[in-house]
């Protein structure tokens, strides 16, 4: 077992047989060069010196539905999630994250269409999905007679797709996103953060715990990085392909999703040499997974690490539940190192916006250089494109 400090609030704990795993390196100088190089860290750098994205004054007392496939939608739900953010706000929030008829009417059953804002999200603006609800929705809002201009939002590149060609000929706002930043690295980006302020969500702390922590795995030579993609580069070539992210926290649920779309899109390529590569991304809950996977990765196939977030203090709700949760935790941990099971457990001492915006970056720039050990490119997505065309 080695502890890391990571920064003043959090550890990370690794558990493995192979020593190498934890040499104390930093990354190359040309590694350092191009992270700093990185479109989300400009995207952070920039965020970082401004205040406000949008006029606020139009979403006051409003209920409002995002609409986004993906990035486009993971991000804000687990922002939102992981800071329970919808028992703050006083107005209704919805995401419609899929296709799918009977959830779509129900969503429409609830609200008052004169008192909400539909706000569509799409990189490219040309999302089969999204297209498909705004058009959907259009016969809703129609319905009423309401002005589309007067609650209708996209958030899009500045581009010809069909979201910003619409919005120019109908007068919606549009919000234009980095182009050079694709969903699943979009949550530290005006794509997710101009949802966040339309509900009152606090960015500006989430942007600045990124940026504290960038700054601290600079100095650093980004070595806690290199901690973590090679743990995972190294048990990879023990074919250990399946990588479980478990958090004992029910709030953090969302962002074993975002996770695995991260992980999924970022690392299932095919190599230039024509090797398939992969690890495949599982999320778990903790203590209730514990009865329901935990069999499996015990007994099962040792081909999978685990990765764990856990969080030492509750700052609501029932400290004794709280600290059974935790007590369940460590008898887990116990109990994959028995079985020779390998393991990571970031360790929290309490969740808020900085600490959010520091395990984004920490788990964006780990996907990154791990996929530089790997020779493949994180930032593509051919197969999915492959599905596009095909629609």
């Amino acid at each position: 077992m080695v502890n890391i400090s990571l920064f003043n609030f959090n550890k990370i704990k690794l558990n493995t047989d192979n020593k190498s795993f934890v040499k104390d390196i930093k990354c190359s100088k040309k590694t350092i060069e191009e992270i700093n190089r990185l479109e989300i860290i400009k995207e952070i750098k920039g965020l970082n010196k401004i205040n406000s994205l949008l006029n606020k004054k139009k979403f006051k007392n409003k209920d409002l539905i995002f609409f986004g496939l993906g990035g486009s939608s993971l991000g804000i739900k687990t922002i939102v999630e992981s800071l329970n953010h919808e028992d703050i706000f006083k107005n209704s929030i919805y995401i419609i994250d899929n296709v799918d008829g009977e959830y779509f009417g129900k969503i429409f059953s609830k609200i008052n269409i004169k008192s909400t804002n539909f706000i569509f999200i799409s990189k490219s603006g040309q999302t089969f999905e999204i297209k498909n609800l705004l058009t959907e929705t259009l016969k809703k809002i129609k319905e009423k007679k309401i002005e589309i201009s007067s609650c209708l939002y996209f958030i899009t590149e500045n581009n010809s797709g069909y979201l910003n060609t619409f919005g120019k000929k109908n007068n919606v706002e549009t919000f234009h996103i980095n182009p050079n930043i694709g969903g699943r690295f979009s949550v530290l980006s005006k794509s997710s953060l101009i949802a966040c302020e339309m509900m009152d969500v606090n960015w500006k702390k989430i942007i600045i715990g990124a940026m504290s922590a960038y700054k601290k795995l600079y100095l650093n030579g980004f070595k806690e990085i290199n901690y973590l993609s090679n743990f995972y580069y190294k048990h990879l070539g023990k074919n250990k392909t399946n990588t479980g992210l478990i958090s004992y926290k029910n709030n953090l649920d969302s962002f074993g999703e975002w996770f695995m779309q991260l992980w999924g899109e970022s690392l299932g390529k095919i190599r230039d040499d024509g090797l398939e590569m992969g690890l495949t991304p599982s999320r778990y809950l903790g203590p209730k997974d514990q009865h329901s996977q935990l069999q499996l990765i015990l007994d099962g196939p040792k081909d999978k690490t685990i990765t764990f977030i856990s969080i030492k203090k509750s700052i609501s709700g029932n400290k004794f539940l709280h600290r059974s949760a935790l007590k369940e935790k460590n008898a887990t941990l116990s109990a994959l190192k028995e079985k020779k099971v390998p393991y990571i457990e970031l360790e929290i001492d309490f969740l808020d916006e900085k600490v959010l915006g520091e395990l984004f970056l920490i788990f964006e720039l780990t996907t990154i250089i791990l996929a530089k050990k790997m020779k493949i490119n994180p930032f593509d997505q051919p197969a999915v494109e492959l599905i596009k065309k095909n629609l």
